[in-house]
């Protein structure tokens, strides 16, 4: 009879301290749940120096963190008079029966990365990064969206595990950053913040990446696809960009 008294005197402090935990608008932090984040970041890249080299310049930059990004540099593209932007897929665009798009369309880019890291914290990060070229460089418009779990019985361990692994945000932000990091130093271009989701404090793409000389233990992109002769500057004025 003490035991069991004693149980359920253990069973109502656990009770009352669960409910203790509701905020003051019911919610309880220690319900499981799931966040979508976004980053978004669009750069101005000022350079001359031929499309190629901006092409493997970009490549170095994704390969330093991403395993198996896929690269491509599309044929046939020409520098505009202003610069491209990513497209978002329209729901209504897919014929009936077809699957939507996932992602930003990269549509008039010269150079593509897309990838689906696996990173400790979320299981479904989707990277997209396209250069696309205008008559005085490129803009280089980058995004991920990621899910994150939170709460539960895992958000203590969670946070444990974030301070010596780090978290996805930070992967996201290393691994734009030293994209940006790489065109800046193997073409030697002008490089200035258009626009940024998250709020982008201070001029990190000007610092030294740690990844800045190697690729990480993650792994390399694979390979883009040849090159064209292309328009952007510095190109030798033909028709098109890698």
């Amino acid at each position: 009879m003490r035991r069991l008294k004693m149980a359920c005197a253990v069973a109502a402090v656990t009770a009352a301290t669960l409910a203790g935990c509701s905020t003051a608008n019911g919610s309880n932090p220690l319900a499981s749940r799931s966040t979508t984040v976004e980053y978004y970041r669009v750069f101005d890249i000022k350079t001359e120096v031929p499309a190629q080299t901006v092409a493997r310049a970009a490549t170095d930059g994704i390969n330093r963190n991403v395993k198996d990004a896929v690269v491509a540099t599309p044929p046939g593209v020409e520098a505009t008079e202003l610069p491209g932007h990513f497209k978002i897929a329209d729901p209504t665009s897919a014929p009936p029966g077809e699957p939507v798009a996932k992602g930003p369309s990269c549509d008039g880019a010269s150079w593509t990365a897309k990838a689906t890291p696996r990173v400790r914290g979320t299981e479904d990060m989707n990277l997209v990064a396209c250069l696309f070229p205008y008559k005085s460089g490129y803009h280089l418009d980058m995004v991920a969206v990621f899910t994150k779990p939170e709460g539960g019985i895992m958000q203590w361990p969670r946070r444990l595990g974030s301070v010596f692994l780090g978290t996805p945000e930070k992967f996201t932000e290393s691994t734009m950053m030293d994209l940006v990091r790489a065109i800046r130093e193997g073409t030697g271009a002008k490089v200035s913040l258009v626009e940024a989701k998250p709020d982008l404090a201070g001029t990190p793409w000007l610092e030294p990446g740690a990844n800045a000389q190697a690729s990480t233990a993650t792994g390399s992109a694979t390979a883009p696809t040849a090159a064209q002769p292309g328009s952007a500057p510095g190109a030798a004025k033909p028709s098109s960009v890698p």
